[in-house]
């Protein structure tokens, strides 16, 4: 958030480009992962009290669904855009000729697309388990609802473990919901005992 209050170093596109990047690869070293979609500690209370907590520190200005600063992950694939179901953009003012553009990194390769191209996107201060399922980052933030029940699963446990490069943190609503889930037997077992030690 901080980079993004400081703004591009210079006026030109190069500038801008270099500025944008650098909002992404940040974005991309932390991320809240939840086990559920909805109520207070899924995926979509959690986006509303980010997104508030970040405007109260006056950190983000959300005017109206589409603000500077706001996350979003593409929720159906537009090969004449080139974005794809889980692809994870940054809002930003766009380089010229005013107005907001969502940015994507792809590789070293930045990319943007005008905000009123993109219908299919939702808000991604935080993500499911599941829609984080083949990328890294350096350190999560697992959050576990009580209302989990069966989706909890040691399966989904360690997805979100393998998904910390570096560190993983825990929040649950209440105590027992990781050692409940680790007994929910599933399929793939190996190494999750041994990476419980790495939680915070």
């Amino acid at each position: 958030m901080e980079r993004l209050a400081r703004g591009p170093a210079g006026k030109d596109g190069a500038a801008h480009a270099a500025w944008a990047t650098d909002i992404l690869k940040a974005f991309d070293r932390f991320r809240v992962l939840c086990a559920v979609r909805e109520g207070d500690w899924g995926v979509t209370g959690l986006n509303r009290a980010i997104e508030h907590a970040l405007a109260r520190a006056r950190l983000l200005s959300p005017r109206g669904s589409w603000y500077a600063g706001r996350p979003v992950m593409v929720t159906r694939n537009d090969p004449a855009l080139g974005v794809f179901n889980g692809d994870i953009g940054i809002t930003l003012p766009a380089a010229e000729g005013g107005g907001l553009r969502v940015h994507f990194l792809d590789g070293e390769a930045l990319r943007s697309v005008a905000v009123s191209r993109l219908a299919h996107v939702e808000t991604a201060f935080a993500m499911t388990v599941h829609k984080s399922q083949g990328s890294e980052f350096e350190h999560t933030a697992l959050v576990l609802a009580a209302q989990s029940g069966n989706v909890l699963t040691r399966e989904l446990i360690y997805t979100a473990i393998t998904r910390a490069r570096k560190a993983i943190s825990l929040v649950a609503e209440r105590e027992g919901l990781l050692e409940n889930g680790v007994l929910q037997a599933t399929r793939r077992e190996s190494g999750l005992l041994g990476f419980q030690g790495t939680m915070e």
